[in-house]
């Protein structure tokens, strides 16, 4: 996939981090059993996008105000992200969620699909996506390969790259 992203400054998302914007920027991230949670406001021109690395927080409270790396947790980061579509005067029924990620790259014999990182983290999205009534737009979870995607902040799109087993981003 050769993508041109002329003029446009690109940044790169680490795990545990979020990017929030009205302006034009690519957001890069590269994703195994993590998380990346788009969402995006049509009528505002704002966007977001996450990098989750676990499917929930043991120490916050119900409304993750009491968690020390809300970012890192998928049930905390889709409440704070919403929290800051609110700040923007943005109602959830405008915002599209996007989500993508939670592969089972690291399964081996001794654990199960079912219980991988991966796949309780896509548990855990569409637990909190359902609770708070949003809906997903487009998502591309689970499988055993890794993904590479390109977040347009002020378009809402995704471009996504399958990684093959053994390539590192």
């Amino acid at each position: 996939m050769k993508l041109n992203f002329k003029d446009m400054p690109v940044v790169y998302l680490h795990p545990g981090e979020v990017f929030f914007s009205k302006k034009s920027y690519v957001v890069s991230t590269v994703l195994g059993s993590c998380l990346a949670i788009t969402m995006f406001c049509g009528r505002t021109k704002y966007g977001g996008i996450s990098h989750c690395q676990l499917p929930s927080c043991k120490e916050a409270s119900a409304n993750c105000d009491d968690c020390s790396e809300p970012y890192k947790y998928v049930d905390c980061t889709i409440t704070k992200m919403l929290q800051k579509f609110e700040q923007q005067n943005i109602q959830s029924g405008e915002i599209e969620v996007k989500i993508f990620g939670g592969a089972d790259v690291l399964v081996n014999s001794n654990c199960s699909s079912k219980k991988s990182i991966g796949r309780q983290n896509i548990i855990s999205a569409e637990k909190m996506i359902h609770k708070y009534n949003l809906k997903i737009v487009t998502s591309d979870v689970g499988g055993r390969q890794g993904r590479k995607i390109f977040f347009v902040s002020n378009k809402g799109e995704v471009f996504l790259r399958r990684m093959k087993n053994n390539e590192k981003g």
